[in-house]
């Protein structure tokens, strides 16, 4: 067939196979609204700089990692919230919650003199048993093992306070063999006996988490937190997939009753099938999480894709326009001029970052670079076949 033939339909083509072996590889990947999780928002103390909102956001990636947790997402969102991404987190939400809100200012003191600090910790153990009890084991550095040696000297019986964050974790008794001047860079935070209870634990857990992490530049304090059980996003899943398939039905019911040719709406719900195979298939190149928001895009552009096929269409089979390529050039004038206004329209979106709202931003963006330069063109090329040949 001659129209197989054509590269615009032939790239069409070629982009929906391998989007369909994309998803099929990699699969598709949901938000947590839609796979289960919670949303955290942090409120900082005061506005920060694009240099602090960076290094407050690694931290904070860096001890939920450090925790064990993986496919996070840490983002901000202006210059005093940041949004914290979690899937399924079990009973664990309590200890993130206080392991992200601790600003992790870690101080030593023996007799109200400053032995160590945070950033004399070169290398910091996970939670457990140790010779005094359950907590934590570090390391100092070669000059925090020596300032400390001689802060602690001749001091055996004193007690070594440590803080965290101004709160008093700790206070062990110095032994003699620890004040004897000498370097000793190893050292422990004991927060219970042999047996700890959950919040001991958790303690233990926020101790190590800002010791590894280092400690924020400023105070943060939640804002709220928005839970999702598994459960509840399946049945979103589910939702959306059905609101889809009803809007597609709504959209071939619509171009029927407008056309009511078969060989004009036929290539119109083809075309909106591949650019959202297309569209979920860049999802899944990029690793792109979709939640409700990203959805809403999808619909979106999808919708904005049948105005441009009936602009196309309508174009085309005008009796003003005698010349059949002159109509199409007419009708993407107007494509790509109301392309350029959503495109527009969606950047601030997609630049600053605003929550959820990137998602619909970025697919709707997707959604309509992939119209006009993939899923339009080829469109075009076959309502051209059929008016030449029907008409």
């Amino acid at each position: 067939m001659k129209l197989l033939k054509d590269t615009k339909i032939l790239i069409l083509v070629g982009c929906v196979i391998l989007s369909i072996l994309l998803i099929a590889v990699k699969g598709v990947s949901y938000g947590v609204d839609l796979s289960g999780g919670s949303i955290i928002v942090l409120k900082t103390e005061e506005p920060l700089s694009e240099q602090n909102m960076t290094t407050v956001t690694t931290i904070l990636e860096q001890r939920l990692n450090a925790n064990g947790l993986s496919d996070i997402s840490v983002y901000p969102r202006g210059n005093d919230e940041i949004v914290v991404e979690i899937p399924e987190s079990g009973d664990k939400l309590e200890r993130i919650e206080k392991i992200l809100t601790q600003q992790g200012v870690f101080v030593a003191k023996i007799d109200n003199i400053t032995a160590y600090t945070g950033q004399d910790v070169a290398y910091v153990e996970e939670p457990g048993l140790t010779p005094s009890g359950y907590g934590v084991s570090f390391k100092l550095s070669s000059e925090g093992a020596e300032k400390f040696a001689e802060v602690a000297y001749g001091k055996g019986g004193h007690t070594v306070e440590l803080y965290m964050d101004g709160r008093l974790v700790s206070n062990p008794v110095l032994s003699p063999g620890l004040a004897d001047g000498k370097p000793h860079p190893d050292q422990i935070i004991t927060v219970s006996g042999k047996y700890p209870t959950k919040e001991d634990e958790d303690e233990a857990w926020a101790i190590y988490t800002a010791l590894k992490s280092g400690s924020l530049p400023v105070k943060v304090h939640i804002e709220y937190v928005s839970s999702v059980s598994p459960t509840l996003g399946e049945e979103f899943v589910k939702g959306a997939i059905i609101a889809g398939l009803f809007a597609f039905l709504a959209v071939g019911v619509v171009v029927a009753v407008r056309y009511r040719r078969p060989m004009i709406v036929i290539p119109i719900l083809i075309t909106c099938a591949s650019e959202i195979l297309i569209i979920l298939g860049f999802a899944s190149a990029i690793n792109w999480k979709l939640d409700l928001a990203s959805i809403a895009g999808i619909i979106a552009s999808v919708g904005t894709g049948v105005d441009d096929q009936i602009v196309i269409t309508d174009e085309t089979l005008s009796r003003e326009s005698k010349r059949v390529k002159k109509s199409i050039k007419r009708a993407f004038f107007i494509i790509f001029a109301a392309a350029g206004t959503t495109i527009a329209a969606m950047l601030p979106l997609f630049v600053m970052s605003i929550g959820m709202l990137k998602g619909f931003a970025i697919t709707t963006i997707a959604g309509v670079l992939i119209g006009i330069f993939i899923t339009r063109p080829a469109f075009a090329r076959i309502v051209q076949y059929v008016v030449k040949k029907n008409y």
